[in-house]
């Protein structure tokens, strides 16, 4: 009895240590990874909450609890830092910086927008100045580019 306890015991902390610690679980997604708009436009509205349809994105985004395809447990403490760009109608932009403050871009990092577009840059030309958005008190921002109805946020959190 007491030898099928033990056994009971190792089987239950090795099922436990392989469920918190599974290495196949992503905790990065890359647009760079998938082929077609289709694709990657039902990848991001599977991670994000979108405001509108949009019909392309480019995205970066990192969840140390993984993502909705890899979940498969009790999240644990959480650290993301979600990158993406989608093409939306212009008309719908307001709809995405709801409760966001305006500002002026001085001193922000924006080399991650030009990095999410790196490898489809072609399909991401932008001519305008861009609008730049804050959510306040939290570590979110968008950058607007109106007239070709595209759309950056950088969404941060620990």
């Amino acid at each position: 009895m007491k030898r099928q306890f033990q056994i009971a015991i190792t089987f239950i902390t090795t099922f436990t240590l392989i469920s918190c610690f599974d290495s196949s679980t992503e905790n990065n997604l890359d647009s760079d990874h998938f082929s077609t708009k289709t694709e990657r436009v039902a990848v991001l509205k599977k991670e994000i909450k979108p405001y509108s349809e949009f019909h392309d994105a480019a995205f970066e985004l990192f969840n140390v609890n993984g993502f909705s395809n890899s979940r498969s447990g009790l999240p644990g403490a959480s650290s993301l830092d979600y990158k993406f760009a989608v093409k939306i109608q212009a008309s719908d932009i307001d709809k995405w910086t709801q409760g966001f403050l305006p500002f002026e871009p001085q001193n922000i990092d924006t080399v991650w927008t030009h990095v999410i577009i790196e490898k489809q840059k072609d399909q991401w030309t932008t001519q305008g100045k861009p609008e730049c958005y804050k959510r306040p008190n939290e570590d979110v921002i968008v950058i607007v580019y109106r007239d070709e109805g595209i759309l950056f946020k950088r969404v941060r959190g620990d």
